[in-house]
């Protein structure tokens, strides 16, 4: 039987439309991104945004703005700025949790107050829908929604966000954890949701894992730098950092949760381009390679109807429905792990490395 929701349902149907439209992909990343790291998959993830090329990056968040107070996530932003020769207006964002789905934290203190003025700045400025990537607790992006739900209804192209465990599991997953109100808020809100549950059974997870000494070891040297920069946590300075060494690559497994997700997001999808060679391109890149035919089908967003209910924080999910308001990731393939981790490490190895350089 059906569990009794304790919470409202929804009650607007969402139009979900296919994020990988031709040309730059305008995007606002948010991140939980610390140095020192709670966990250096945050710089993988930073690094994998700005390898992107579709992605025209609008504006960084830096998350959780209490934690930011403490152990900021500006070095990271400073190297890969000077890695790419790009510079992203950022901003640190709100320090406490939601009070409830509906608090829009005005009343939090004026300076973890950027995150959520830079969203929803961006968002009037810009010319056309912009894609929202959330990688922490949602609270900013929540916080902007409950100020201007309108506004985020008309120029949010796709929020994905990367939290969660699967469908109807009713265990905690550690960005949940961080503010559960934020996550809950934004299965009601109407917008183009893409959850991509970090844990789950039956393929509802976005989890695989590296070999660092794989993924760093096929980078420039200031990309490997800005890795053993992070994993040593460094308090060089960030920048000057990056041109030092050769320091020993880092090894070990690497969990990640992402980078499938982003590649959605640019509309790159996946192809074999050898014996155990994969590359995640755009549909055009593919047909100059000769590659439509080499198609590796890893993933689908699969369509769903997510209700709140209070205990446990977890949505319930019915699959499949005629009025879906949300679509979750799911894998649909047992290579799924290895190949992403293939395309992982083809992708930064190109990361810093002139037109000229060999790759």
């Amino acid at each position: 039987m059906r569990p009794r929701c304790l919470l409202q349902s929804f009650l607007v149907v969402v139009a979900i439309r296919f994020i990988g439209l031709a040309g730059p992909v305008p995007v606002i990343y948010s991140t939980d991104l610390l140095h020192p790291h709670d966990d250096p998959d945050d710089h993988y993830d930073l690094a994998t945004l700005f390898a992107i090329g579709e992605f025209d990056i609008k504006g960084i968040v830096l998350d959780l703005g209490e934690r930011q107070a403490q152990r900021s996530g500006k070095p990271a932003l400073e190297q890969m700025f000077a890695i790419t020769g790009r510079k992203v207006p950022w901003a640190t964002g709100l320090a406490k949790p939601l009070k409830t789905r509906h608090d829009d934290a005005r009343d939090q203190r004026t300076e973890s107050q950027g995150g959520v003025e830079l969203i929803l700045s961006t968002l009037r400025r810009a010319p056309e829908p912009v894609v929202i990537f959330t990688t922490g607790s949602c609270r900013d992006v929540a916080a902007a929604f409950n100020r201007d739900p309108d506004l985020l209804r008309q120029k949010v192209r796709g929020l994905y966000i990367n939290i969660g465990r699967g469908p109807n599991e009713e265990q905690d997953e550690w960005n949940v954890k961080l503010d559960q109100s934020s996550y809950l808020r934004l299965f009601e809100s109407g917008l183009p949701l893409f959850w991509c549950p970090c844990f789950g059974g039956n393929g509802y997870q976005t989890l695989f894992v590296v070999d660092q000494s794989k993924v760093v070891g096929a980078c420039v040297r200031p990309v490997q730098n800005y890795f053993v920069y992070c994993l040593t946590k460094s308090k060089a300075d960030p920048v000057t950092f990056l041109q030092t060494g050769p320091h020993p690559v880092p090894t070990g497994p690497r969990n990640m949760w992402c980078t499938a997700p982003m590649l959605h997001a640019a509309g790159r999808r996946i192809y074999e381009r050898g014996p155990s060679e994969y590359v995640a391109i755009t549909v055009e890149k593919a047909r100059e390679a000769q590659l439509l035919d080499k198609e590796v089908n890893l993933f689908e967003f699969e369509p769903i109807r997510a209700e709140l209910r209070g205990n446990p924080n977890d949505p319930f999910v019915q699959h499949k429905p005629s009025n879906p308001n949300a679509r979750v990731f799911r894998t649909v393939n047992a290579r799924y792990g290895e190949i992403m981790a293939n395309c992982l490490e083809r992708l930064l190895a190109n990361l810093g490395r002139s037109e000229t350089e060999p790759r």
